[in-house]
């Protein structure tokens, strides 16, 4: 009582009582229309207030300057991610204010804090405002998209969305053409998806996500990939991402100076997801000698052969040159491991200099090394972007892939429970894990990890290959076959899956269909030496033997580094054709990729038998024992060979 007594000063140092705080004594009063004179009344509003008999009221100035200042608060609210305080702030806004900006925050916010229903009920409660502005129909579809009701997302897109390249804003109709592919290409309508990702890159060339889409999932043939990238309509300043893009398709070539010549050159091209595919099958060359492995030489144990009939015949089609002058296959498989690309290796001279370290770029180098054959500088490089960034998904599935060739479980293990427990939902995460029990040969456990992997992206390519491998590996044809069908129609521009259904077919016998599956893989990529590997295996077990030398012998010319099961095929088929010093030389250079090779022991050690040459024969037949005890034939030629020596007149050279 005493406080409310004080005298009030009010405008010019005038004191007195106020009339409401004193029952209506006559005293000054305050005049409320008249700034400052009620300073210190219990009863005084704020300069923003206005006064009427009722209680207090805003005006629109006092309205506006409230507005300002809770924009002000969501904006830093949002900016620390603090999202439930925002919308609290930006909820008062909207109901303040009818203006589009403001509602668009709003709805941003819940899209943010991921309120999917709360956006379309937002949106459809201001259909006004949203049927209006563009940024809001996005939001919306997007919102729909999160919410998996595809049909409805297609719907409202197709209802609301103008994507006609005519539009005044290209980048937002670009936009909603992507969502149109992704919402296509989850309904697994794969055709529609790729008209509208194509419609998307026409629209707005900076669009990565549907580039990726296009060139980085096999969706598309390579001459279409590498027309397409051609056709970018980029600015002139932005010509290096022309060249980054192109890395992928020009990732199994080596360097080139020449830019047009990378994008020309799409047969000789594996795109980023071709050399994983390539490589989670856990072991590819194991995967293949158990598959397409030719059969042991049989009945030609003609030891007491004549000098003459020794001699190499000449076999039609096949030049008769050391294996060592085939082109590109003259280099040595022990390299140093490259840890950063060359300064002269595509794209890196057409990048700015400091995006030669960048991931993407290293990623694009590392799957290079990996189609190469260069397993340790593709886990180099790649171990160098996963040490910069760990969660590089660029980077991960070739790491991966370069891990399982190079043997490494352990690290495999290591790797597969950091991805789960840092991404549980994607993909890569659970097909590590199944590649880890692929390795260790538990293949059931890794065909549950590669259907979880599966089941969260249905369109992840390594994981469809993997997944026929582990049937392949327990003898169940009919499903392993329905995998690689699987993986080839959601991803027509590859020619992996038709590699592997010929392999199973070649490994069940099925010669005709393998053949024709084979064959479909060679129009795809007319240079992957591996097709002309297998199409070399059904050669042989056509017994056209002349033909399976002149496949195998262009499979080594095509391959970059040499291979143990291609090697070993070819001296199985000079065998075959008694070429019997160019089949040595087959398998010695297959023993000096894989030293510790029981079967490419054996196949020396026969050889040499064959020329005459039984000492040798036994030292070898004795190498390759020690390591596989159970091999019946080298077994039972070791007592041949033995034989033959002991009826071998005995010499002493003094």
């Amino acid at each position: 009582l005493k406080a409310a007594l004080l005298p009030h000063r009010g405008e010019g140092g005038v004191e007195g009582a106020c009339r409401e705080c004193h029952g209506g004594r006559r005293q000054v009063p305050c005049d409320p229309a008249v700034e400052g004179s009620r300073v210190g009344c219990r009863h005084a509003p704020s300069a923003r207030e206005a006064v009427t008999g009722m209680g207090v009221t805003y005006d629109q100035p006092a309205v506006e300057r409230i507005c300002i200042r809770l924009r002000k608060l969501v904006q830093e609210s949002f900016q620390k991610h603090l999202y439930a305080t925002a919308i609290f702030y930006a909820d008062k806004l909207v109901s303040l204010s009818r203006e589009v900006e403001d509602l668009y925050t709003l709805a941003e916010c819940y899209f943010k804090n991921r309120e999917y229903r709360r956006v379309l009920h937002l949106l459809k409660r201001h259909s006004d405002i949203t049927n209006s502005d563009e940024r809001l129909k996005l939001l919306a579809a997007q919102s729909l998209m999160e919410c998996k009701d595809w049909e409805e997302c297609l719907r409202y897109l197709e209802d609301n969305t103008s994507t006609e390249e005519t539009s005044p804003d290209g980048k937002m109709a670009s936009a909603f053409a992507l969502l149109r592919g992704k919402v296509y290409e989850v309904t697994e309508n794969q055709e529609n998806a790729l008209v509208w990702y194509e419609k998307a890159v026409q629209l707005d060339p900076y669009c990565h996500e549907a580039l990726d889409r296009l060139v980085g999932s096999h969706s598309l043939t390579l001459e279409k990939e590498a027309a397409l990238i051609g056709s970018l309509r980029l600015h002139e300043e932005d010509e290096w991402l022309r060249h980054l893009y192109a890395a992928k398709l020009a990732a199994a070539r080596s360097s080139s100076a020449d830019p047009l010549e990378a994008l020309a050159v799409s047969a000789a091209a594996f795109s980023h997801l071709g050399g994983v595919m390539a490589a989670t099958s856990g072991a590819l060359d194991d995967r293949r000698r158990r598959g397409c492995v030719l059969e042991e030489p049989t009945a030609q144990r003609s030891l007491g052969l004549s000098p003459q009939e020794l001699r190499p015949p000449q076999v039609d089609g096949v030049e008769q040159q050391p294996l060592e002058q085939a082109p590109r296959w003259g280099r040595s498989r022990q390299r140093t491991a490259h840890q950063v690309p060359a300064a002269d290796e595509y794209p890196v001279p057409y990048l700015p200099p400091a995006l030669a370290q960048n991931g993407h770029t290293l990623a694009a180098q590392s799957t290079r090394y990996f189609c190469e054959g260069d397993y340790e500088s593709c886990y180099s490089v790649s171990k160098r972007v996963l040490e910069e960034d760990p969660y590089h998904l660029a980077a991960l599935p070739v790491h991966v892939a370069s891990l399982v060739m190079l043997d490494m479980k352990n690290v495999v293990f290591y790797v597969a429970h950091q991805l789960i427990n840092a991404y549980p939902t994607a993909a890569v995460a659970w097909f590590t894990a199944g590649c880890y029990y692929y390795m260790v040969r538990k293949y059931e456990h890794a065909r549950r990890f590669f259907h979880k992997a599966l089941g969260l992206d249905r369109n992840f390519a390594p994981a469809w290959i993997s997944y026929g491998h582990a049937f392949a590996h327990h003898d169940e044809s009919d499903q392993a076959l329905a995998a690689y069908r699987t993986a080839s129609r959601l991803f027509p521009g590859s020619h992996l899956p038709w590699l592997f259904i010929g392999m199973e077919y070649v490994r069940t016998n099925s010669l005709q269909l393998a053949q024709q599956n084979l064959e479909c893989a060679r129009s795809l990529m007319p240079t992957d030496p591996h097709v002309y590997n297998e199409i070399g295996v059904v050669a042989f077990h056509r017994k056209n033997y002349n033909r399976a030398c002149e496949l195998l012998l262009q499979a080594l010319q095509l391959s970059s580094m040499p291979h143990e099961a291609m090697c070993s095929n070819l001296g199985h088929a000079f065998l075959k054709c008694r070429v019997y010093d160019r089949a040595l030389e087959a398998f010695r250079q297959a023993h000096r990729v894989s030293p510790r090779s029981a079967p490419v022991l054996t196949g020396i050690a026969f050889t040499l038998q064959l020329m005459g040459r039984p000492a040798e024969a036994i030292e070898h037949y004795h190498r390759a024992l020690s390591m596989q005890r159970d091999d019946s034939f080298a077994t039972e030629m070791l007592n041949h060979a033995v034989q033959e020596a002991a009826e071998q007149p005995f010499s002493l050279d003094v």
